[in-house]
This record gives C-alpha cells, structure tokens and sequence, in this order.
C-alpha cells in the first residue's frame, strides 16, 4: 500500500513524450493566468473559499475575514447527521456577514428530505441546492448558484451519470457560482472535471467559481474566454490540433484582462489526507 500512494509522478520529460501539445499547451495556460489581469471595482468584495474539510474544521487553520464565506461542500466525512450538525455549527460561529454553504458527494444526511426538521436550527447559513440566493454587499448585489453535483464515482450522495450532465438550470445572472466538482480540465486532475460544467461556464461566464472535490488539484485559475481560451479547452479535450497551440501562445502574450477566477479550495490535501490547508481569498 505505501508504494502506491508514494509512486513517483511522472517526470516532465515522460509528459512531454506522452502528449507535446497538451504538455506545451498546459505551461503556456498557466503562464498566462499568472499574467492576467483583473477587472477592478470601486468596492470591493472579499470572499473566503474552503471546500473539502471532511469533519476536520476544528484543524484547518484560521479562516480570514471576508464579507462571504463559501463552503463548497463535503463538510464531514461519514455524512451522518450528528457529524453534519457539528461541522453546521464551527460554520455558523464563523463571524463573516454572510455564510454560503452546499452539500458534497461525502454529505449523505444533506440528502435526505427531512434533515432540516432534525437539525439544529441555524439562521445565519444560507443553504443551496440547486438553487439561488442575492446578497447585498458594499451596494453591490450578487446573485450566488450552488449545485451540490458531481459525476458519478462509486455509491457517494448527489451523483449523475458522467454522460447526461445537466447543467442549464444556472441562471445566466449568475455572478457566484459555487459546485463541489470543477469543470473539466481547469484544477481538476487528469480531465476528471465535468465537460457539462465547463460549456455551462462558457455560456454563464461569472465573476467567480468556487469548488473542490479533487484534493490534489487545490488552486486558483483565471479565464478570459478568449479565443485562446477555447483553443486551450480543445487541446485539453483532444480535439485540438496545433494551430490552436499558436494562438493559445499568441493570446498569452496580450495579457488581457480576465472575466472569471477559478477556484478549487479543497482545504485536505496529500496522499492521505494528513495536510490541513487554509482558505483561500478572493476579491472581486
């Protein structure tokens, strides 16, 4: 067991060989995410992104301040109950004036009809399932959309079958948008993010995306939906070709503005889930 878990990652000379224009493509991506620019606003607002805790809230490291805190799902990691209560109740003493939350594939009580009516009341959440909710900040008003689904893997809660990904119901004035998955190849790992998800985000395109679900692929990305942006999509999805490998290069030398921050704040992390990582902090 421990030789599969400490396996050595394949060497960047055995990527480049496996596949050179995903390899050059994925280096010229994150090149031109470091350099992009963001859209600035008079008043800012800072949203505080955890995702992925598993029941360990008490030892993640102190959550920033921030006007909203998002959690992305996957709050415990048996999903009974008393274990959900638990972690509902660190959340709800956290002191941000709004506190967003959604269930993850580890949540099971969240799927259940009638857990509200057996849980401890807490009015200081807001809840989302498929669902919307406006939020009023700095005179800014924000439309915030949670989906708690994930591709199916096993037995877990809030699965659907990897093919007949549904994504339509989000609103197209959606400016938040929080799912426990990440959208295929943008800080998933080895293309296991949702395709659905990502043509919904071309066709909603908002200011912010907060997910988790893939521990090892915790980061923060930024989209400019471009056309070089569509070229990295397509190589990423083997249908790319070489010509989308010059203009991906020649739009990252534009450095241009983004329009939407990725990010997977998945808060467990290592090969056996033993590092507790921070939050992560975005102003938008």
């Amino acid at each position: 067991m421990d030789a599969l878990f400490d396996r050595r990652p394949p060497s960047s000379l055995e990527l480049f060989v496996a596949n050179p224009l995903r390899f050059l493509a994925e280096h010229i991506y994150r090149w031109s995410c470091k350099h992009r620019r963001g859209i600035i606003h008079d008043n800012l607002i800072r949203v505080v992104c955890i995702s992925d805790t598993h029941g360990y809230h008490d030892e993640i490291p102190p959550l920033p301040s921030g006007d909203i805190l998002i959690h992305a799902g996957d709050l415990t990691q048996s999903g009974t109950p008393q274990e959900l209560s638990k972690a509902l109740e660190w959340f709800s003493e956290q002191p941000h004036q709004y506190k967003v939350y959604i269930a993850g594939n580890h949540d099971r009580a969240l799927s259940e009809s009638d857990i509200f009516a057996t849980l401890p009341s807490f009015p200081n959440l807001i809840y989302l399932e498929e669902t919307s909710a406006t939020v009023t900040i700095n005179e800014r008003k924000l439309h915030i959309y949670g989906s708690p689904l994930t591709p199916k893997h096993g037995s877990w809660a809030f699965q659907y079958e990897r093919e007949a990904a549904e994504w339509s119901a989000i609103p197209l004035d959606t400016n938040i948008l929080v799912t426990h998955g990440p959208p295929a190849h943008h800080l998933d790992l080895n293309g296991t993010g949702c395709r659905g998800l990502l043509d919904a985000l071309w066709r909603v395109r908002p200011t912010l995306h907060v997910f988790g679900h893939i521990h090892a692929a915790r980061g923060v990305e930024r989209l400019d939906w471009s056309d070089a942006q569509a070229s990295y999509d397509r190589i990423c999805s083997g249908i790319g070709n070489w010509k989308d490998l010059v203009r991906l290069l020649f739009g990252a030398l534009q450095r241009g503005e983004h329009r939407t921050v990725l990010v997977n704040a998945a808060s467990l992390g290592g090969f056996r889930d033993e590092q507790r990582r921070g939050a992560i902090v975005v102003d938008i």
